[in-house]
């Protein structure tokens, strides 16, 4: 049995930026999910996931399936047939398979899934050679395509990648990307994430309708991303924007060029070890986050001392940056007012 690892993901900066080719900030937390495996000597794939039961898909079939969807084993026909469509030739494999990660809680369990599959096949088959934006590529496919879900590529880069990383994907194919190396807990702070405690059923299609509003703004522009623009022209064009595209549209649009810049800011000052200058641009973003009650509980709690902003692809969650000295204080708190807290960093 060999044992391989995929942990979970935290934005840290520059959300919703990478499908109109921005800059990203994340990590990598400490829950993910963990898989015990070894070839099998069959042309099967046998999963068995704590607490889901047990499935098998047989190598070579890798059509997507109607009634997988949405389902781990969509997950793993999918990152199987890209395998299988880059010509890598591999065997079947027993897996056991367990999980620490919390559902609906924006640390993108899914990624961590289908980075771990990659890993598997990988380690078994190919000597760990497969490299990690290869990995996350098969991710991204495999969740849009099989899974059914609309993604990005961000939180399967920075899985894959492991620890705190900082994208470029201005080039959408092949992003530039960089490891910080940084410790939180070393400089004395903790990362928490807070659950919103609300349903967010709409997620999709407030994602779908980001990329569309964010790609109008683009087209407008005589851009086909908005990486394309500079954002000092985009300020220009400012009030012509409003007018053919909307109000929303068009925050969204300046939400992509501060979240970006901001990105690029707060990895430099990690990079820099200037903790006070990152801390500053994190509330910068921060002051232009949704406020569910979970956020404004945080930010009343924290005051100076540490900073709060919405999290995750679909802001499913609070992301909390907290000095060590009081985070029991912190996670005792919000607990009190209803609130599930997670140190992930």
């Amino acid at each position: 049995m060999f044992e391989f690892f995929a942990g979970g993901v935290t934005e840290i900066g520059g959300n919703r930026t990478d499908h109109q080719g921005g800059c990203v900030l994340g990590a990598v937390t400490e829950q993910g999910i963990r898989a015990f495996a070894k070839p099998n000597g069959t042309d099967t794939i046998h999963i068995e996931s704590e607490g889901f039961g047990s499935f098998d898909i047989e190598i070579g079939d890798t059509e997507p399936r109607a009634e997988e969807a949405e389902t781990s084993a969509a997950l793993v026909r999918g990152i199987m047939n890209c395998f299988i469509e880059s010509r890598n030739i591999f065997g079947g494999f027993d897996a056991k398979i367990s999980s620490d990660i919390p559902s609906e809680n924006g640390l993108s369990s899914s990624a961590a899934f289908e980075i771990l599959i990659g890993k598997i096949i990988s380690g078994l088959f190919f000597e760990n050679s497969v490299p990690a934006l290869r990995l996350a590529q098969f991710g991204k496919i495999a969740e849009s395509d099989f899974f059914g879900k609309p993604c990005g590529l961000t939180d399967q880069l920075i899985c894959a990648v492991g620890g705190t990383v900082f994208a470029d994907f201005s080039d959408p194919e092949m992003p530039r990307f960089r490891k910080i190396d940084f410790d939180f807990l070393k400089n004395g702070y903790t990362v928490a994430v807070i659950d919103c405690g609300e349903s967010r059923a709409d997620l999709t299609d407030d994602y779908l309708e980001t990329v569309r509003d964010m790609g109008i703004v683009a087209w407008n522009m005589g851009y086909t991303v908005l990486s394309e623009a500079d954002e000092a022209e985009f300020i220009a064009l400012f009030p012509i924007l409003r007018q053919k595209c909307g109000e929303k549209a068009v925050l969204r649009a300046l939400r992509y060029f501060e979240e970006t810049r901001r990105a690029k800011e707060e990895a430099e000052a990690l990079e820099n070890r200037d903790f006070a200058e990152f801390l500053r641009v994190y509330r910068e973003s921060a002051e232009s986050s949704e406020e569910p009650p979970a956020l404004i509980a945080a930010r009343e709690f924290l005051g100076e001392k540490g900073a709060a902003r919405t999290c995750g692809t679909y802001s499913k969650s609070v992301q909390a940056i907290v000095p060590e000295e009081i985070a029991a204080e912190f996670a005792e708190e919000m607990e009190k007012q209803g609130f599930g807290v997670m140190f992930v960093l």
